[in-house]
């Protein structure tokens, strides 16, 4: 039998509403939810990550009010090289941070369930690391405590802080987990004194090969690269006239990426052309200054080599010359690195595919340098020298 639309019309509905009551925790109706807000910030630079915490705890009741139980945060900051995980140092700093929480609340919301609002995939992979934590927590994004909007479930409505006047003191503790994650990386990077400097060393290679082709209009294809002796890697690809910018650029490229007041930065190059031209640069004022007045360098460029030549004359900064070829890992692997970025993109894989171009560069700096693990850090694309009159007078540049 087919249903006509005026069966359709004379049908009674039977349809009743869910208890969305089942959509909030437990025991929120009667004395309220305790809920923990982490908030996290994370700074990357010199190869390292520089994190900070800061959480809120407040009590979350049916009629809108957010009583915050302590007033004073609940911080802490560490700093971990990028070869290790952010995953797991950021969420083992997480659940610290929460079993420090459930010391500070109040036995009778233990009760029911306490809401955790954080970073949600940190939270992901902290529930799914220690599965009992779902028996006495449940977790929510740290974006709906944040979100002013009416954008919440009902689920969700617990957790909002904004609007209320204990939203007010939010900024305060984002500001906290912000100051901590800068201050930890500004005592790293402090200048310290010479004698107490830790010596890092790092290895770089340019590979130039000159075409006809019309698309490469300043002459060749040059790739530069760079492997430290901790695994960490990059490179760079542009169009050139000269292999000994492309060495300049690389060393440069090294200081920029690597340096900071608590190394002394040991840069290895196999050109001695590009390494008298830093020394002759570092030493000698009229060279210096004439280089700069010639115009044809980047601002960026002027100002990264300003640095490194005082950097070498404070003895903060060593170049020095290293056989290429002779098997030494770290020379072979970014030599590795710049060659396969000369054909990149194209030949080795294609544009789009950066990802596998990057762990082929892993394999090489693994298997050459014996490195455990390779990790990549961006090049800044301004860092390219241009040629210089001065170079002519340089014997070892031709």
């Amino acid at each position: 039998m087919s249903i006509t639309p005026a069966q359709i019309k004379r049908t009674t509905l039977t349809w009743e509403a869910p208890d969305y009551t089942s959509s909030y925790p437990a025991g929120f109706v009667d004395i309220g939810v305790a809920v923990v807000a982490v908030m996290m910030e994370s700074v990357k630079a010199k190869g390292k990550c520089y994190a900070g915490l800061s959480a809120m705890i407040f009590i979350s009741r049916e009629n809108g009010d957010r009583e915050v139980i302590e007033t004073q945060p609940i911080t802490e900051s560490c700093a971990h090289s990028l070869l290790e995980s952010c995953d797991d140092v950021h969420v083992a700093m997480l659940g610290r941070a929460i079993l420090r929480a459930w010391e500070l609340i109040p036995q009778e919301y233990k009760q029911n369930l306490i809401t955790v609002a954080a970073d949600r995939h940190d939270l992901k992979l902290l529930f799914r690391q220690f599965g009992s934590l779902k028996d006495i927590m449940e977790y929510r994004s740290i974006d709906k405590v944040l979100n002013p909007y009416e954008s919440h479930s009902l689920g969700e409505q617990h957790v909002k802080l904004v609007g209320t006047p204990a939203g007010d003191l939010l900024p305060h503790y984002i500001e906290e987990a912000s100051r901590l994650a800068h201050q930890r990386m500004e005592a790293e990077v402090a200048l310290r004194p010479v004698e107490k400097l830790t010596e890092y060393r790092v290895f770089t290679d340019c590979s130039y090969r000159s075409t006809n082709n019309k698309k490469f209009a300043r002459g060749g294809r040059m790739g530069i690269g760079g492997v430290s002796e901790d695994g960490f890697y990059f490179h760079a690809h542009y169009d050139a006239t000269n292999i000994m910018t492309g060495e300049l650029s690389a060393m440069l490229a090294a200081f920029h990426i690597f340096y900071h007041g608590g190394r002394r930065l040991i840069i290895h190059t196999d050109s001695l052309g590009a390494l008298t031209f830093v020394l002759r640069l570092a030493h000698n004022r009229w060279s210096f200054e004439h280089w700069v007045e010639e115009g044809a360098q980047n601002l960026q460029v002027v100002e990264e080599m300003t640095e490194l030549t005082e950097a070498i004359r404070e003895r903060r900064v060593i170049v020095k010359h290293v056989p290429g070829h002779t098997g030494h890992g770290l020379q072979e692997s970014s030599d590795s690195v710049s060659k396969m970025h000369r054909h990149f993109p194209g030949q080795v894989v294609e544009k789009c595919n950066v990802m596998e171009f990057n762990r082929r560069c892993e394999s090489i700096i693994t298997a050459l340098a014996g490195c455990p693990k390779a990790v990549r850090l961006p090049c800044p694309e301004w860092s390219q020298i241009r040629p210089s009159v001065i170079h002519t007078r340089n014997r070892l540049w031709k």
